[in-house]
Parts: C-alpha cells; sequence; structure tokens
C-alpha cells in the first residue's frame, strides 16, 4: 500500500521514499547516521518479544539517525482492567469501509493476558465484505510483549538517546496515570544536520 500511495504522490513525495521490508533488529541500512526521522509505530515495538530484542531495535534507530535526528516510539500501555477483559473472549473492536477497495471490514478480537510472562497472545479475525454478501474472513495471531514507558526511556537511553518527550497520546500531552498509549521521542546528541 505505501509503494501505491509514493507512485500517486505528488513528484516532491514520491523520489524521497526508499520503502525497505526487513528486521528492524539487527537493521543496517545504507544510509545509516543520515535519517532525521526513525520511528516503531502502531505498537510494533510489542511484537518484539523481549527485552533484548526491543533493545535492538533501539539501537538501531539510535543508528541510524543523524546528529539531531528523533526517534519516536509508539505503544500501547493496558492498565489492569484492560488485562483483566482479555480472558480469551472475542471483542468487537470496529467497523468501517476499507478507503481503498471500499467493502466493509469488522474486526474482532481476543486475548490472553500471561502475567508470568508479561505477554499476550492475540488473535485477531477480519471479516471483509458488503452488507448481504459472504464475508471473506482472514486472522492473525500474534504475541506481544508489554513494557512500560520507564522501560522504554531506559532503551532509549541505553542506546544513547536523550529522551525529551514521553506522552500520553497523539495529542502529545504529558502521559498521565490513566493514559493507555505511550508515544516516546528521543533525539540523538549533536548538532542538527
Amino acid at each position: 500500500r505505501a509503494a501505491v500511495r509514493a507512485a500517486a504522490s505528488d513528484e516532491e513525495v514520491g523520489p524521497l521514499l526508499d520503502l525497505v521490508l526487513g528486521d528492524v533488529v539487527g537493521l543496517e541500512l545504507p544510509g545509516a547516521g543520515t535519517f532525521r526521522l526513525a520511528f516503531v509505530a502502531l505498537n510494533s515495538i510489542l511484537l518484539l518479544r523481549s527485552r533484548d530484542a526491543q533493545q535492538a531495535a533501539w539501537t538501531a534507530l539510535a543508528g541510524h539517525l543523524a546528529p539531531g535526528g528523533l526517534a519516536a516510539v509508539d505503544a500501547w500501555l493496558p492498565d489492569a482492567g484492560d488485562l483483566a477483559r482479555y480472558a480469551g473472549r472475542l471483542h468487537h473492536e470496529y467497523l468501517r469501509r476499507d478507503p481503498e477497495r471500499g467493502t466493509w471490514v469488522a474486526k474482532t478480537a481476543a486475548a490472553q493476558y500471561d502475567a508470568a510472562t508479561g505477554t499476550v497472545a492475540l488473535t485477531t479475525f477480519f471479516d471483509e465484505g458488503d452488507p448481504g454478501q459472504p464475508p471473506i474472513r482472514w486472522f492473525r495471531r500474534d504475541v506481544v510483549r508489554l513494557t512500560s514507558a520507564d522501560e522504554q526511556r531506559a532503551l532509549a537511553e541505553s542506546a544513547g538517546l536523550r529522551v525529551e518527550l514521553i506522552a500520553g497520546g497523539y495529542d502529545l500531552e504529558t502521559l498521565g496515570p490513566h493514559d493507555d498509549r505511550l508515544i516516546l521521542l528521543a533525539r540523538r546528541p549533536g548538532p542538527a544536520t
């Protein structure tokens, strides 16, 4: 989808993008040390199922940034109430139109929290189709490792970055006790290039 959108974008944006499919753990792009922005979005840091793997992600982000460059991580921070709801029961998460195909997509998920490992096993079902038509169903299964703002701060700092902001949502307001979203912004020391 990103490649299609980049190709359809105006001439100023498309050539600036170099889309690379790969694993952030051990990532070494040719332009390492020159990027002004590096990010791990939409809870993707949670898919790295160990502290070492999450540290490796922060190290890769830091290693690709130019001096003054900014790294951002976006992660879910469930509270005890969120985790209590995850007992394998299905929860309807949304119904919305796919903007590219125009069909309806319903997302339903079930999760099981394992307190011993700090992981959540997620099973997500997607049903796509139009009313009155048989839906097409697909699913995915993920195991995510929960984290905290303090842990992500420590990982960023261990990678040599200076944490500038820990926010509780996309509005970048300071993280509060009831926020379930972490946005952490950290900068590589040095003058911006």
